[in-house]
């Protein structure tokens, strides 16, 4: 008797108890919905990003050994804007992956610093961006797991996926070696710093060319007549330009005038020369203002790596 009378004590007050939590449960739940279901619709509370699939292959860097697809993030953060739009993010993602495992199989390596990849570190990245390192690099961080594995190949093999800021109208062909890049129209001229105008002195345009090759030295005298672009490719790229009685490529003369591309003109009087140029970097491959602009039409990622890289397709690496 007294056994049993215990355990029908115990009994009820575990029935008791039971009661008590699920009325505390349903309070709580009465409460906590309504609030989460607020901080949702207000966008204060944002939904966990899956996280990156980790490809199992290592990069040194920064420090460390870390995954492909972490070093991605850090090569993504430093190579296109953070006000990029998202698929233009994607687009930039799967280039510069095409580029990472293309670059560690031919040196057959994987130290950062020795392929040449140029990155930002964590601790840069936390400084540059303050309070909003956590929401930026998330951004990133989305652009490589949303394009988790993903490469350009041309005949199964992978691409140089030559990328720049801003064209000069159009990108730029490279000949029958590389298919993918071919001229294809991209309206650039939204971008800042499309438009670069210099003005230079004879002395100074003097100086500045001669330091291109001691053997190919230029006189000012004159020198505002004894200009000529020789050759454009793809309507705006100068390939070679003479300037008095030597021969320069346009590359040369761009980096001696520190000009942003190779797409530029000149405007010459006898005081001096108005140099014009158009565009921003070497004008092959990728344009990212264009693929911005795609991706604010609502391009996806494939239709814009398509557009600029013709003939590839977007192959899984793991």
């Amino acid at each position: 008797m007294i056994r049993g009378e215990k355990g029908t004590g115990g009994g009820a007050l575990a029935a008791w108890g039971q009661r008590w939590c699920i009325i505390l449960a349903g309070f709580f739940l009465s409460i906590m919905i309504p609030y989460m279901a607020t901080l949702l619709w207000s966008g204060q509370v944002a939904v966990k990003n899956q996280g990156l699939s980790y490809s199992g292959d290592m990069v040194s860097a920064d420090g460390k050994e870390m995954d492909a697809e972490n070093f991605l993030v850090l090569v993504l953060a430093r190579q296109i804007d953070s006000g990029a739009p998202q698929g233009a993010k994607e687009a930039q993602a799967v280039a510069a992956r095409t580029n990472l495992y293309k670059t560690m199989e031919e040196a057959q390596c994987n130290q950062a610093d020795d392929l040449g990849i140029e990155y930002d570190s964590l601790s840069q990245l936390k400084e540059q961006w303050g309070e909003e390192f956590s929401q930026i690099y998330q951004e990133y961080e989305n652009a490589v797991s949303a394009t988790a594995g993903e490469v350009l190949t041309c005949n199964g093999q992978l691409i140089d996926a030559l990328f720049h800021k801003a064209s000069a109208g159009n990108t730029r062909s490279m000949g029958k070696k590389y298919p993918w890049l071919v001229s294809v129209e991209s309206d650039d001229q939204l971008c800042d710093g499309y438009l670069t105008v210099m003005d230079f002195s004879l002395e100074k345009l003097a100086e500045a060319v001669n330091t291109i090759d001691q053997a190919r030295q230029v006189s000012q005298e004159e020198l505002g007549n004894k200009i000529q672009i020789i050759n454009r490719l793809d309507g705006s790229y100068v390939m070679a330009v003479q300037v008095d009685q030597q021969i320069f490529s346009g590359e040369e003369l761009a980096a001696a005038l520190a000009l942003p591309s190779t797409a530029f003109s000149f405007a010459a009087d006898s005081e001096g020369v108005r140099v014009i140029c158009t565009g921003i970097g070497h004008g092959f491959g990728l344009s990212q203002t264009g693929a911005a602009r795609m991706a604010e039409e609502g391009k996806s990622r494939q239709e814009i790596l398509s557009y600029y890289y013709p003939g590839t397709e977007i192959t899984p690496r793991y």
